[in-house]
């Protein structure tokens, strides 16, 4: 095979930053819409709680503004935590999804028997870093920080999936991760991992989109190094 076949084998790897896009920027859209839908309806709910306060708080027959609208107020409280974990695990599984295509293609392309659903045990995340390695033939040492980071995130979906955020015995890098990121904290009072601002969702998703750009980036030196050697290109 030639070069240049080889080459246009794997000519969709360049459309996959804008498959990316596609993909990740309607979570980002929504995140960003549904926090400033709550924040209206946090502040719609404050200013009727502040206009009966200040027609009767002087009135002792009156029910407090508490009262009043403590259903509302409580429901409220729980927006954040439902959008944001949400989120979290939309977009931890449009990851693993788009990581197992893109193992997927690349068997495709190279015509293999074995895909990366036939890797022995682990997560789809595992199973895909085992292909890459062992059928691609890619060296992901470059990346060892970046799955380090990533098997955190795995932590944290975890604990949400499982046990609503709840981590009874955190691990010291774990706990690291969490103090050094931004928008998420973990409650030592509870054991519970918080998710409090869609900072942290930015982010994760941003750094996803680079670890799979990586990953594509690695096989494309891998099957340009292949062609380099290969004489009759």
């Amino acid at each position: 095979m030639s070069r240049l076949n080889t080459r246009n084998k794997y000519g969709w790897i360049n459309n996959l930053f804008f498959n990316y896009d596609f993909k990740f920027d309607p979570i980002k859209a929504y995140l960003e819409n549904t926090e400033r839908m709550i924040s209206r309806y946090d502040k719609k709910i404050y200013k009727k709680y502040k206009k009966w306060n200040q027609e009767h708080e002087h009135n002792p027959e009156m029910p407090d503004a508490f009262d009043i609208y403590e259903e509302k107020i409580l429901i409220s409280s729980e927006f954040p935590k439902i959008l944001n974990q949400s989120i979290y695990l939309t977009v931890y599984s449009t990851f693993g999804n788009e990581f197992f295509t893109l193992c997927e293609a690349c068997q495709e392309t190279e015509n293999l028997k074995i895909g990366p659903r036939d890797m022995e045990g682990g997560n789809y995340l595992e199973k895909c870093r085992k292909y890459c390695t062992k059928f691609l033939n890619i060296n992901l040492n470059s990346l060892n920080e970046k799955w380090v980071e990533i098997r955190k995130y795995q932590l944290i979906r975890n604990s949400i999936v499982h046990n609503n955020g709840t981590i009874k015995s955190p691990d010291k890098d774990l706990l690291e991760f969490i103090e050094n990121s931004n928008g998420i904290k973990f409650d030592i009072k509870n054991l519970s991992i918080e998710i409090e601002s869609i900072d942290f969702l930015q982010t994760m998703i941003d750094k996803f989109i680079c670890f799979l750009l990586a990953i594509a980036e690695l096989i494309m030196i891998e099957k340009n190094k292949n062609m380099a050697n290969y004489p009759y290109g």
